[in-house]
């Protein structure tokens, strides 16, 4: 430490530097020049996005350091500078900057009402950045050292991948060299020389990151984009993952070979990076590095293990380009890959299953629930129908108007209706408001109209039937004019389902369940499974009849329950098929 003077860091100090040694609060300012009870501020290193940078003395370790210092207010400014603290504080590997415990800090002020200033004290890394570098090689950097930087930074992304972070923002400027700067690089020196990442105010933790005594939630995510390195998801703001860095790695490794920032070597039409033809790069080294920067994450390297493994056969061969690898070592290598994909296959196998598992075990709760209250409600709209029409008088009101008015609104239609009509409308009243009432198939709860369109259903249905009876099979003969008479059991569902408020692709819906409930109904008839009175809407409902009531409740509770157990077949099977063929 050779400075004989301190350097105050409060952004709107006048006349910052050459304070005295030994002084606790700046002339200018008023300041605090001994920040923590520990670190003296010596000079500015300069600014940098939100923050500026000070090489301090450390009294405690009697060694220099960095400080960063956030200038700018904003909150997400002091989001992202609080995350680098947290991503700092708790990674020990000698490829990131060492933070202590202590390291991050609020400064304050001799005068409270101008806030505080955080800070954060990091390891000083003496060395150039890789963009340093490149600038004195514009040409393009040898392709054994960007060989030997790209396996140190894999190292380092196995150590923040494993802590389930990722760094997204890789670039030459955010990679440094663990050496003097002004000494000229040769081949040996590279390979001896420790990569360092820094810059983790742009990196993301899955999931919370423990900010010590100041705050334990999960942070809110921050999209951050780097031109020419960063990779289509993290641009569009999607998930990021691994494979988010390896595209950023990739082509920082692409821009160091060719000495051209990417952005300048992106197809316009394609989008895919043309670079093949600007440098002199071993076949398998740049496979590779395409492989990492594909457009689709799921077609890069999925760890930095898988990488690692290609850059060690790649070595190999550089050293020996002329000895055949043996077929013992060619055995291991292919062994390797496979195991690693093996790996990849069985962790999306089993996620898969997961996933699978539980959509299964949602839609088998889910459709039961729906079936049960879909039962419940069409037995009690059965009943108290049943009771009205047997023991109020209106049922013979409601024959009486059907046969004066029908005639008159459907002068050409053969329909005979009566009593019944009460029945059919209750018992769809109360299928209807049963199934939206289980809130299942992620329906929006509209009672009124799901209530109206199981009157609607119900007695459309049962109108059908008797119109088909009516107007005889059509020429139909066998399984044909037996699926026909089951089309009204299909039509009554369909208008249940247009009701319940499904909030995608209603129309498609309603028409699967159309054509499931009618196959079902037809699979009843044709195998004998229930008695055929319970195979028809009731008819000629007036008098008392304890047969024919065990018949409507028999019906009305089957074709509620199909019409659920079918809703939830479509719901969890047949549109999800669906979609994925329409892809």
């Amino acid at each position: 430490m050779n400075s004989p003077t301190i350097h105050c860091i409060n952004p709107q100090c006048s006349h910052p530097s050459h304070q005295p040694w030994g002084n606790k609060f700046c002339q200018s300012c008023g300041a605090p020049l001994q920040l923590n009870q520990r670190y003296i501020p010596l000079h500015s290193l300069g600014s940098g996005g939100f923050s500026r940078l000070y090489t301090v003395w450390d009294l405690k370790t009697q060694t220099e350091k960095v400080l960063k210092v956030l200038v700018e207010p904003s909150p997400k400014a002091l989001e992202l500078f609080e995350q680098e603290a947290a991503v700092l504080s708790q990674l020990r590997h000698r490829g990131v900057p060492r933070v202590e415990a202590e390291g991050y800090f609020y400064l304050k002020k001799r005068n409270a009402t101008d806030g505080h200033l955080p800070c954060l004290v990091m390891e000083k890394i003496h060395g150039p950045t890789l963009q340093e570098i490149l600038n004195q090689y514009p040409q393009g950097c040898p392709e054994d050292w960007v060989i030997s930087w790209l396996s140190q930074a894999l190292d380092i992304l196995r150590e923040l991948h494993g802590y389930q972070i990722i760094h997204r923002d890789i670039k030459p400027s955010n990679l440094m060299l663990r050496m003097t700067p002004h000494l000229p690089l040769n081949t040996t020196q590279v390979w001896d020389t420790q990569l360092v990442m820094i810059d983790f105010g742009g990196a993301k933790q899955i999931g919370s990151i423990a900010h010590g005594d100041r705050e334990s939630t999960p942070r809110s995510t921050t999209r951050l984009v780097s031109a020419g390195y960063s990779p289509p998801e993290q641009v569009i703001g999607s998930m990021v993952a691994p494979a988010t860095d390896f595209y950023a790695l990739g082509r920082t490794c692409i821009h160091l070979l060719t000495g051209q920032f990417p952005g300048e070597l992106d197809d316009r039409l394609t989008m895919e990076l043309r670079w093949r033809d600007k440098a002199q790069v071993s076949p398998g080294f740049a496979h590779l590095l395409d492989r990492m920067v594909q457009l689709d994450p799921r077609q890069r390297p999925q760890t930095a293990t898988e990488i690692q493994t290609d850059i060690f056969r790649i070595i190999r061969q550089k050293k020996h380009p002329r000895r055949m690898i043996s077929s013992h070592q060619r055995l291991l290598d292919n062994l390797k890959k496979t195991l690693i994909q093996w790996d990849r296959g069985l962790i999306q196998l089993v996620l898969g299953l997961g996933k699978l598992t539980v959509h299964c075990v949602r839609g088998v709760v889910e459709t039961s629930w729906e079936m049960t209250l879909g039962v419940i409600g069409s037995i009690i709209g059965t009943v108290i129908g049943s009771m009205l029409v047997y023991f109020s008088g209106l049922g013979e009101i409601i024959t009486l108007f059907l046969a004066q008015e029908l005639p008159r609104l459907l002068p050409n239609v053969p329909l005979t209706l009566g009593a019944e009509v009460l029945v059919w409308g209750l018992a769809g009243l109360g299928t209807g408001i049963g199934l939206t009432d289980a809130g299942g198939f992620n329906q929006r709860r509209r009672y009124a109209l799901a209530g109206i369109m199981g009157i609607l259903g119900y007695s459309v249905g049962g109108a059908s039937e008797q119109l088909i009876h009516q107007f005889g099979n059509l020429g139909l003969q066998g399984r044909e004019l037996d699926l026909l008479n089951q089309l009204p059991f299909g039509i009554a569902a369909a208008l249940v389902t247009l009701g319940l408020g499904l909030r995608s692709e209603q129309l498609v819906q309603g028409l699967f369940v159309l054509l499931t409930v009618t196959t079902l109904f037809f699979g009843f008839t044709q195998f004998d499974l229930l008695p055929p009175e319970m195979l028809k809407f009731p008819t000629g409902i007036q008098q008392p009849n304890l047969a024919q009531f065990w018949q409507s409740l028999g019906f009305m509770a089957l074709l509620s329950g199909t019409t659920a157990f079918c809703l939830g077949m479509t719901h969890y099977l047949i549109l999800p098929v669906f979609r994925w063929f329409s892809r």
